[in-house]
């Protein structure tokens, strides 16, 4: 018992490290290549079977490499789980950076609807079940480290690039913005966990409410004016 929860604080203060912003909304995380090819075989099997019940061995074959080559990229199993657990997270930015892509100006309201949708299908299937990465990071004992991690990447996300086009056209009504969406990030994560039917329009407005939003629709700005900001 004592090894276990060693390993799980080991592992979360392995995961919680902070890493540099993103410098673009272009920029990926993902692993590529072998290495890419290692993650995505061990984070099919740990949701499988559980991370305890898979080894180096199984993991090196269901990618089609050798078990000595996931030793060589990766050292241990540890690092290979923090690898895993690495793109549970891009998961969560990609799915904002998707959102973004996908916005219509001036529709605030339209925008944060696909958000909460994406938001909540990013953690639970259309059931109301929790996703497979879930159980593995409960199986690990890092659920909370993730949510940290995961929360202060998103928000990052959030506060640094989509905020500022907000900005461009909207009064910003709050002070702390990065913190502001911190708050809002856990807030829905926890609002979901206690009322896990609770309908997306309430969700939009605990959203509008917490960042003072301007909700009112816009036109799309000329190309003279547009070229003047």
């Amino acid at each position: 018992m004592a090894t276990s929860q060693h390993f799980a604080s080991s592992l979360a203060e392995a995961i919680s490290a902070p890493r540099p912003p993103r410098k673009s909304l272009r920029e990926s995380r993902r692993l590529t290549g072998t290495r890419g090819a290692i993650v995505a075989a061990a984070r099919q099997l740990f949701e499988r079977q559980g991370v305890a019940r898979t080894t180096v061995a199984a993991i090196a074959k269901a990618a089609n490499v050798t078990r000595e080559l996931v030793y060589y990229h990766f050292g241990s199993k540890q690092r290979v789980i923090c690898a895993v657990v690495d793109d549970y997270v891009e998961d969560l930015v990609e799915t904002v950076i998707v959102w973004n892509e996908s916005r219509a100006f001036g529709d605030t309201a339209g925008s944060l609807r696909k958000c909460i949708r994406l938001f909540r299908y990013a953690l639970y299937d259309a059931s109301g079940r929790p996703r497979p990465m879930i159980a593995v990071l409960e199986e690990l004992g890092i659920r909370d480290a993730f949510d940290v991690r995961a929360t202060r990447e998103t928000a990052e996300c959030l506060s640094s690039h989509i905020a500022a086009e907000y900005a461009a056209f909207h009064e910003v009504e709050i002070e702390l913005v990065f913190e502001m969406f911190c708050l809002v990030i856990f807030g829905m994560v926890g609002l979901v966990k206690v009322q896990p039917g609770i309908p997306d329009e309430a969700l939009m407005k605990v959203v509008e409410q917490t960042l003072r939003l301007d909700m009112v629709p816009l036109e799309a700005p000329s190309e003279a004016s547009a070229a003047s900001r």
